[in-house]
């Protein structure tokens, strides 16, 4: 991948749209900045309510499945379970336009790993913090427990959004076994991850990726999840789809049950 990440614009794009509203669920004034001229437009339009609620009708009927609401709805379970984490350091992997290191008090020091062509985009648009810290790699061909050597072994919440289903079987599975070797016992993985009876599925949600260049190409099933990770040495908190992240906080718009959030905790 030679340029930055599509779907991360558009995840942006969502996160932007949702500032906008009167019932928000997350306050993200640094998404816009990640947008092209069109977007930015869309966005300032949406500040209007009849505007901004015409322009989310818009989009979920031209790509039905819940997208928009499904990427909000697990934006604000994760900003939910990393406050509830209290780590002493915060990774975020594949961390695409993700502000939370700038928009969450209180963050503390931040690793952000990443795709580099995706990552020197982000950096000419918001300005560098002396809390984050920037890493470089490409996880379906580079080792995560290389690019991290060095980093300290304290209790960390590691997010992992929008990831997974991008990568490899492989590379999954290397990323969650670098993981726990990389922090500390009893830090917080939150990752999300596509159901595997879906990867298959012709809608219009996966022809957007496909026709981005970012087809989905791993998914894992529900059921399977609390035996995956416990081979890798975690232990499942939580599972929730996007469906029912989207229910916790009042939103009856449509999301995805096929799209997931889980959480888990390291031995």
């Amino acid at each position: 991948m030679r340029f930055a990440s599509r779907t991360a614009e558009h995840v942006a794009l969502f996160r932007a749209l949702e500032t906008r509203r009167r019932d928000r669920l997350f306050a993200d004034d640094h998404a816009i900045r990640f947008l092209s001229a069109r977007y930015r437009w869309l966005v300032r339009a949406a500040a209007v309510p009849p505007v901004g609620q015409g322009i989310a009708r818009l989009i979920d009927r031209r790509y039905p499945g819940g997208p928009r609401t499904s990427a909000v709805a697990r934006t604000r379970l994760i900003d939910d379970l990393l406050a509830e984490a209290r780590p002493e350091q915060v990774l975020l992997l594949g961390a695409g336009y993700d502000s939370r290191a700038h928009r969450v008090p209180g963050m503390p020091p931040t690793y952000e790993v990443d795709h580099p062509a995706t990552q020197r985009v982000k950096r000419q648009r918001i300005a560098d913090r002396p809390h984050v810290h920037y890493v470089p790699v490409d996880l379906n061909t580079e080792s995560l427990a290389v690019a991290l050597d060095g980093l300290p072994a304290r209790r960390t919440a590691v997010i992992w959004e929008g990831v997974t289903n991008y990568l490899t079987a492989q590379a999954v599975d290397a990323t969650f076994r670098d993981l726990t070797m990389i922090v500390a016992s009893g830090s917080t993985i939150i990752f999300t991850y596509v159901d595997r009876a879906a990867l298959g599925d012709d809608t219009a949600w996966h022809r957007v990726v496909e026709k981005a260049g970012e087809p989905w190409t791993f998914g894992l099933h529900p059921a399977d999840v609390p035996g995956y990770l416990a081979e890798r040495g975690l232990d499942l908190k939580g599972d929730l789809s996007a469906k029912e992240a989207a229910a916790r906080y009042h939103r009856d718009e449509p999301a995805a049950d096929f799209y997931r959030i889980a959480w888990a905790v390291v031995r």
